[in-house]
């Protein structure tokens, strides 16, 4: 056991977890920038203006922000997995992106330069907090007076067709964990609206507001590629990882998975309902 906040979301992310992120990016980057796009607009982004990403991924939204911000801005990333960071300073080099910065580090308890952004945004980054609370007090210190925080998170699972069809898949051959509870970290821990509100009003942010909204999520270009998401990542790759399932149950579950995506394909690829939550807030 480890007094480390957040100890157990950095071991997931520098694991499995983060090289099984890696080795997808360009999939789950071009599912997921469509939601970033939205925070983006939320953030209004001035040219000039620095900015902090908290949770970047691979760091195309670090690097997106970046050419909003303009030469004379600045944006800084951090992220909890050392081989999301080493794949972001690749794709900057690559692009030739001088604007941008990326750091191994904890949002929760990094010692941020006080009232230095003038918006701190992320896109599905926030939700892995032991102390929520705290962490966005410390997010709030790094903000000017007058900042803007701007971030998407997850809305309530059972609103989450991506997430509950495939894991009833996965029940049908093994006893599925008990998901986080709200108060715990994961993908839906801020994913009802009057908490969200409540932690952001106590870490000190003012004219907070929530705005749910539901879009289809592209699991993959194919059934073969959303099958490989769903069985190594998503909450129903989560649940077949944790209960260490054999080849054997693998192979099944991956049949029956296969039927179900079979009938969500189209010809933009393999995707479900999502719902999720727009916030924005301001420090005063």
């Amino acid at each position: 056991m480890t007094d480390q906040p957040n100890a157990g979301m950095a071991e997931f992310w520098n694991g499995k977890g983060g090289e099984n992120w890696v080795s997808r990016e360009a999939r789950l980057e071009a599912s997921l920038r469509p939601f970033g796009q939205l925070a983006m607009v939320a953030g209004a982004i001035k040219e000039g203006q620095q900015i902090l990403d908290i949770g970047f991924g691979c760091g195309d939204s670090t690097i997106e922000l970046a050419g909003k911000a303009g030469p004379e801005g600045s944006v800084h990333g951090v992220d909890i997995s050392v081989a999301m960071v080493e794949a972001a300073e690749k794709k900057a080099t690559q692009k030739g992106v001088s604007n941008v910065s990326f750091e191994c580090a904890d949002a929760q308890i990094k010692p941020f330069p006080v009232d230095h952004y003038d918006l701190v945004f992320s896109r599905f980054g926030v939700m892995f907090f032991d102390n929520p609370i705290s962490a966005f007090k410390n997010i709030y210190s790094a903000l000017k007076p007058g900042g803007r925080l701007a971030f998407i998170c997850w809305a309530p699972r059972a609103e989450n067709a991506w997430v509950g069809l495939p894991l009833q898949v996965v029940a049908k051959h093994l006893s599925l964990p008990a998901p986080p509870g709200i108060d715990e970290p994961g993908p839906f821990s801020l994913s009802e609206e009057a908490r969200v509100s409540g932690i952001l009003g106590a870490a000190g942010f003012a004219n907070i507001a929530v705005e749910p909204f539901q879009t289809p999520f592209v699991l993959g270009g194919g059934v073969d590629e959303a099958l490989s998401f769903l069985m190594q990542l998503a909450p129903s790759g989560s649940a077949i990882n944790s209960a260490e399932a054999d080849e054997e149950t693998r192979a099944r579950i991956a049949i029956d998975m296969t039927e179900l995506l079979k009938s969500y394909e189209s010809s933009g690829g393999v995707s479900m309902n999502a719902a999720a939550l727009l916030v924005t807030a301001t420090k005063v």
